[in-house]
């Protein structure tokens, strides 16, 4: 019964000191009358209960591990290398591809998760929903990512409230494209993309420079010399202008594609170059002096309408001649395409209209 008392947190000092001297000396209350079990008990107001006795250091123990877990991060967070701790996001039921030409998509949020997306995508975004801009892990970070093709800096969108709500980010393209979703871990934790291809992406995916390994390839493979590598955790959302095409290369099976047709391509697929064969095709095919090869096994992932075509198409159609030489229709000024154009669009929208 002594010790149930002595180690006790609700036996105050004075009883412990009273067990104590008792411990020391076991006649102690034929020579001190004030001392007995029943005033000991007494003290203790009956409330001990000698079934459940735990000793100090394990109360200690877990008043700790009480207190630390409250500050503790979800055990289900992640953090990335620049030290952003969130969530990860399940794409499979919280992302939604809307649009067929020109394409958009929707994510929902809820309470710890973070998404990470490039700068100036932001289409809307709810109440609720938090954007923090960096540079993702300094200015050597933000240099690496440029030279990829994306911006400077990136943008974090959290959402701030309360557990069982959410809310909701779009995000948009800068040219009309498609948008595909890879999950990195289906592929191998990792792809090559062509320059500025990612739109979004879990907070864990990382974005590396990839070169090509051999001078010809970044020279006529229509891509450059360097490519964006993603890797790591989570899915990444990747835009592609026009058609979007996926092909699935057999072991040694090879696929020839156009300049600049390439959007990402599995890592493990072998990236060439290879010099088109005729001096009829070289000179009138259209299709330049090289062609861009790629080698299985892997998963490649083709666009119909690569912008630098469509850009250059528009570029060959402004006309180059004496004056302003407007390539769009201005109301009242006709719709010249060349020289005297001005006064021929005037008089056939006149003959028009008549």
């Amino acid at each position: 019964m002594s010790n149930a008392l002595f180690f006790n947190s609700s036996v105050s000092r004075s009883s412990r000191r009273l067990l104590l001297r008792h411990r020391q000396s076991p006649h102690a209350t034929c020579y001190d009358p004030n001392f007995s079990i029943r005033r000991v008990t007494h003290l203790c107001s009956l409330r001990i209960n000698t079934n459940h006795i735990t000793s100090p250091s394990i109360y200690r123990a877990q008043s700790t591990a009480s207190s630390s877990s409250s500050i503790q991060p979800r055990q289900d967070a992640l953090t990335s290398s620049d030290g952003v701790v969130g969530v990860p996001i399940d794409f499979d039921t919280s992302s939604s591809i809307e649009g067929k030409e020109s394409q958009i998509v929707t994510i929902r949020l809820e309470k710890d998760q973070v998404l990470r997306a490039e700068s100036g995508a932001m289409m809307y975004m709810t109440d609720g929903i938090q954007m923090n801009t960096t540079t993702g892990g300094g200015l050597s970070a933000g240099f690496k990512r440029m030279l990829t093709g994306q911006n400077v800096f990136i943008s974090d969108y959290t959402y701030d409230g309360s557990n069982g709500t959410c809310g909701y980010v779009a995000l948009g393209t800068d040219f009309p494209s498609k948008i595909v979703r890879i999950p990195l871990q289906e592929y191998g934790g990792k792809i090559i993309c062509q320059q500025g291809a990612l739109l979004c992406a879990s907070h864990t995916v990382e974005i590396n420079i990839e070169f090509t390994k051999k001078f010809s390839t970044g020279f006529f493979g229509g891509e450059g010399f360097v490519l964006q590598g993603l890797s790591g955790t989570g899915d990444c959302l990747v835009k592609a202008g026009g058609a979007l095409i996926r092909k699935d290369l057999r072991e040694g099976e090879v696929l020839k594609i156009s300049s600049g047709c390439l959007v990402a391509f599995q890592d493990g697929v072998e990236f060439d170059v290879e010099q088109v064969s005729g001096f009829k095709n070289v000179i009138f095919g259209g299709e330049g002096l090289f062609l861009t090869t790629l080698t299985g096994p892997g998963t490649v992932w083709l666009q119909g309408q690569p912008p630098q075509r469509m850009i250059s198409e528009i570029a060959r159609r402004v006309p180059s001649g004496g004056g302003i030489g407007l390539a769009v229709p201005i109301p009242g000024m006709g719709g010249g395409t060349g020289g005297g154009g001005g006064e021929g669009g005037g008089d056939s929208t006149g003959s028009a209209s008549t």
